[in-house]
């Protein structure tokens, strides 16, 4: 009765202004919140493999989970992390990953009209709750200024520029790195959406590069409150991934 109630409830839904929109599976972040008393699970699963200067192929896998919980209208505050990795780089560990606490903060929404862009800004600090190799042990901050704007033929771009400090050891301390990303999702049906990003950031550590990303992907409402995601990823400058595939679910309750 429980289950039958509840998958009636993802189905219909209460009456919100728009569908679900997720902040995955993209690593652009929207200046979307979820709205006062709305509380969103974004779920999902990555598997990434790399290869260095001829080292044995890395390879890891992620199970990610974030809650955003609506704290007014244009608020929101969010706990981003890996409930578990797994990782094998000569050798294999596995455990839990680091966790991020954010907020985000709407301060201009566009007219009725729609002419103009959604700002919002969201500081953020990862809780250097995993050991190493899987994490570095130190923690991170930073704030991203996020822009999304309406466009015509049912697109929409989302763009982020952020400033952070990575935590380091050896010795301690933090170094600065720059973010700027774009996603350009177009609404093929109503239900389906594709998505298309680049995404950059400097180096993470004292002795890495760059790093430039793409991800296509697709995201699939099946109900106002439910959707399904999946991707490919790719590093096309610098350091990350040779390739990673993602698939997620997000889910939306509240009043």
């Amino acid at each position: 009765m429980v289950i039958s109630c509840a998958g009636l409830w993802l189905w219909s839904g209460p009456a919100y202004p728009q569908a679900i929109d997720p902040d995955r599976p993209d690593l652009t972040t929207s200046a979307g919140v979820v709205g006062s008393g709305v509380l969103q699970i974004e779920t999902g699963l990555e598997y990434e493999q790399a290869r260095v200067g001829g080292q044995p192929m890395e390879k890891r896998f992620t199970v990610q989970a974030t809650l955003r919980a609506g704290l007014a209208s244009a608020l929101e505050a969010s706990l981003e992390g890996e409930p578990f990795v797994w990782q094998k780089a000569g050798g294999e560990d596995s455990g839990s990953g680091d966790y991020t606490l954010g907020f985000k903060y709407r301060f201009l929404a566009p007219s009725a009209e729609g002419v103009e862009p959604m700002l919002s800004v969201k500081p953020y600090v990862k809780l250097p709750t995993a050991s190493e190799p899987i994490g570095s042990e130190r923690p991170d901050f930073g704030a991203i200024l996020l822009m999304t704007l309406g466009l015509p033929w049912g697109l929409s771009l989302d763009a982020n520029a952020g400033v952070a400090a990575i935590g380091q050891t050896r010795p301690n301390g933090f170094i600065p790195q720059g973010i700027v990303g774009a996603s350009l999702s177009w609404a093929a049906t109503e239900r389906l959406s594709t998505v298309s990003e680049l995404y950059f950031t400097t180096k993470d550590e004292r002795d890495g590069r760059e790093s430039l990303r793409t991800t296509l992907a697709i995201i699939y409402r099946v109900t106002p409150n439910l959707a399904l995601d999946s991707g490919v990823r790719t590093t096309l400058v610098g350091t990350g991934p040779d390739w990673s595939v993602l698939a997620g679910l997000s889910v939306r309750f509240g009043r």
